[in-house]
Order: C-alpha cells, then structure tokens, then sequence
C-alpha cells in the first residue's frame, strides 16, 4: 500500500511587484511615486519609483527561475521585458498552475523589489508604498486563500510608524512580516531597547517575522560595510541591466559577493544579537525565521554560541540557558532544497528536523522550476518519515499558522 502524499508547502518563495496594481492602493499625493513599470511606444519598459527612472529589463532577472545560464546572462543584459517573465509571480492564477507541477499545496510568498522598502528616506511615503504593496499581495493571496499566503512589508526604520502598520496586517490576514536583518540606524543592533516595541507587538499580535536579506548596500550591514555592492571582481564586468544610477546607495554591480558574503554574514549577525542580546528571552513567545543565507552554517555557528555561553556568561547577562535552547524554542531555519547539510542538520540534537523550513526562492534565478520538490526529497533522503513529513510542510503550518486546504 503506497504511503499517503505529504502536506508540501513552500515557506519562502516571491512574488514580483505587479507592473501596475499597486498605483491603485496608493493615496492620490503619492501615486506619481508609486512602484510601477510603463512601457514607452516602442515597448520599452521602465521602473518608475519615488520620482526617479531606471531601466525596467534589468530586472526581468528576478523571474529567472527555470532559465538556462545563457538565458539569464540575456536577462542580465536587459534582453527580457519584466513582463515577459515567470507571470505566475504577480498572477496568481498562473502561480497555481505551477504549484501544481511540484506537488506544492500552500505557498507563503514575500516580495521582491520591496525588500529593499526599508531603505526609503522619505518614511511617510514608504509606509504608503508598504501599505499599498500589502493590500496587493493580500489581493494576490484572496484568489486561493487557502492556498497563498503573502507576507507583509513595514518599512523598519520608523520602529513607532512599524509597530503602528502591524494592525493593518493582521486586518488584511497576512501571515507574517518581514524585516532586513539589517539595523534600522547605522550603530544600533537588535538587541537595543528602541526595538523593543516592535517585538512586543509581533509577539501580542502573534505575527511570525522573517529576517530576509537583500543584495544591497542600501542599510547598515555587510554589503555596505565591506564595500560589496560597488565590487566589480578582476575580469568580470559591472551588470548592465542591474546597475542602479545611483550606485552609491543601491548598487548592485555584482550579484555574486553581494549575496554570498552579504546574506550569511548579515544573518549571524542578527541572529547573535536576537539570541544573545537577550530579545528571545525578553519576548518568548516571538517567532523567528532565518532566511535565505542557507541552512548548513547552522549546526556549527550554534555550537560556537553555546560553546561562548559556557566561558563567557558573565558578558551576555540576559541570557539564561544555552544559544540552541533559545533557537529550538522560538526559531526556525531555511534551506535551499538542493543543500547537502540538510540532512545532518535534522539528526543534530542542537536544530533538529523540527526547525527547518524549506524555500523555493520562486521564481528568482536560483529556483528549480520545475523539479524542486524532488531536489528537497533527494535531500532529506535517509530521514525518517516523520522528520521528512515535518520538513516538507507541516514546520510551516505551524510556523506561519496555515489553514487545511479547502
């Protein structure tokens, strides 16, 4: 007799921005700001955004799952329009259709574009902008509501105007927030009192956070303070499709040292600060995700925190039991489905398969479209069918508090 087919659900994947729809949640002063994409005659296509122009193609690269590495050099290059591209991602019509190649029941989405929302210097224009994209993703997740779930953008660097939006989020049923494990003020780290209002409310309103990174220079964190974003390594050529005008605050001139030593290093960081700066003890019954900056750092960088725990308690006073308790109590961690540490990851007692979520990353250029549901089952081989059953879905269930599916 063959084995039931376990739940499957996609805990991060994207949406793109639709090209348009958010003009229409935007307060009448702002919609010349608004995020949006227009075509000139000729069909060009460009990004409009808080008063200035880029190219629109460039971008057609974070709809690049599914593409060969020729296909996304052409995306690079500005060769694709960001409407010719993974339309399921702001369609969510089309999204079903392909959930359903993989098997994939429930997906939680965030965004794409606006992860970098929190950057916006003019704050009561980023808090339309966020209020705006969040009444369109919600209107995105209501065509299958037991099927997509969006997670809400709040622009961090107003803590005050944040934990006020948090209202709004939960009115919309949106299941989660997330947040740049980035400081919202140069100088300052999560574990600062001015934060604290903000982790009291996601804690009350029982709203799930995910810190995700983004492969700008545009907050306080490791790709402006290594200097990665404007880092152009010997031989290689600055991305043309992708290189912001104004460079020196968003520049994104090479993708590679950008995420891979970005995502990790901004990760740790906030994690450490979250752990052992004393939140989760403060906040015990806050949910946390690490996301995005793969899993299989995990095991030995927890291990290195209850290892400093043990020598130097006297330096962390906030802190009453081990790093992994505090992780195993209120944390979750993302992995790729391709990652080989995934499993060793589930057997170790300091994570376990009950922690791990996994990502799609759809439909950005890393995700396997189709094919990623047997990716993460090759992945999870040798686990036992709990663990994989854990793994596959029901982690998220519980993370995100999804509902059967209708």
């Amino acid at each position: 007799m063959s084995q039931p087919q376990p739940r499957i659900v996609d805990a991060d994947g994207h949406v793109l921005e639709h090209p348009t729809r958010m003009v229409d949640y935007m307060p009448a002063k702002y919609r010349d700001r608004c995020w949006r994409i227009e075509a000139d005659p000729d069909g060009t296509e460009w990004l409009h955004f808080d008063g200035r122009r880029s190219p629109g193609n460039g971008m057609a690269l974070a709809g690049a799952g599914g593409m060969t590495l020729e296909e996304r050099k052409r995306c690079v290059a500005g060769e694709y329009k960001y409407t010719e591209i993974r339309s399921g991602a702001y369609d969510p019509a089309r999204r079903l259709e392909e959930l359903g190649v993989d098997d994939i029941e429930q997906a939680v989405v965030y965004p794409t574009q606006l992860l970098g929302i929190s950057s916006l210097k003019d704050q009561e224009f980023a808090e339309a902008q966020a209020m705006a994209y969040n009444r369109w993703v919600a209107e995105y997740c209501s065509y299958s509501p037991t099927r997509l779930f969006g997670i809400a953008a709040i622009p961090q660097q107003d803590i005050g105007r944040a934990v006020k939006m948090l209202d709004h989020v939960r009115e919309l049923g949106l299941v989660g927030v997330f947040l740049r494990p980035n400081p919202s003020v140069e100088g300052t780290w999560f574990c600062e009192s001015m934060y604290d209002p903000l982790w009291a409310r996601l804690e009350e309103l029982e709203l799930t956070v995910g810190l995700h990174p983004y492969l700008a220079p545009d907050m306080p964190g490791a790709v402006r303070s290594l200097g990665l974003g404007n880092f152009v390594a010997p031989g290689a050529k600055a991305n043309p499709g992708l290189e912001d005008p104004d460079s020196e605050t968003y520049g994104m001139r090479n993708i590679f040292f950008t995420q891979a030593l970005g995502n990790p290093f901004d990760m740790q960081i906030a994690m450490s600060m979250m752990i052992c700066g004393g939140v989760l003890e403060r906040f015990p019954r806050l949910k946390v995700i690490f996301l995005e900056a793969n899993g299989g750092w995990i095991v030995p960088f927890l291990e290195r925190l209850d290892h400093h725990y043990e020598i130097f308690q006297w330096e962390v006073p906030q802190m009453k039991m081990k790093a992994s308790e505090y992780f195993k109590r209120q944390c979750w961690i993302s992995f790729d489905p391709d990652e080989s540490t995934l499993r060793m990851t589930a057997e170790s007692p300091l994570v376990g398969a009950d922690r791990i979520i996994w990502a799609s990353d759809y439909p950005h250029p890393d995700a396997k479209i189709p094919g990623v549901v047997d990716e993460l089952r090759e992945a999870m081989d040798g686990l036992d069918a709990a663990a994989q059953e854990r793994i596959f879905g029901l982690n998220a269930v519980d993370l995100y508090s999804l509902p059967e599916v209708a």
